[in-house]
């Protein structure tokens, strides 16, 4: 198969954009966190404290690896982890005020990202293809 064939498949291109966002986010800034760091702050910030089988199940992160990131999170005092009053036997998990506020400018930093990455594309566009991606990534969601 050759590249240009390659070029056709828009797997093959989320993947491509995928890479070079991550080059992006590297030369605007690293923070230490990583996506799936924001992502767990983002639900923890939207949804108030979980579980961590909660967290693991609203985001498809393994539970094993979920503990490393929550493990990164504590550390950093982003995150904290309690006995959960109902039930003692799980632990809730919360992000803190620190958190908040990296995951705030985290989102400005994911803004300018998204900036130099469609830079090429017009804001209808953008729009356009925000929209496309939405549609797909709902499409897997309601099928897990």
């Amino acid at each position: 198969m050759s590249i240009e064939r390659l070029r056709r498949h828009s797997g093959y291109l989320v993947l491509q954009l995928s890479k070079q966002a991550r080059r992006i986010s590297a030369a605007v800034g690293e923070d230490g966190l990583r996506a799936p760091h924001v992502s767990v702050l983002a639900l923890l910030a939207e949804s108030g404290p979980c579980s961590q089988k909660e967290i693991s199940d609203a985001l498809r992160i393994d539970a094993s690896d979920l503990v490393t990131l929550l493990d990164d999170l504590e550390r950093a005092d982003l995150a904290s982890r309690h006995r959960d009053a109902r039930d003692r036997r799980r632990y809730a998990v919360e992000i803190t005020g620190p958190g908040r506020t990296r995951l705030g400018a985290r989102l400005g930093v994911a803004a300018e990202i998204d900036d130099r990455l469609f830079e090429g594309l017009t804001a209808g566009e953008r729009g356009q293809l925000a929209e496309l991606l939405l549609k797909a990534y709902a499409h897997h969601e309601v099928r897990r």
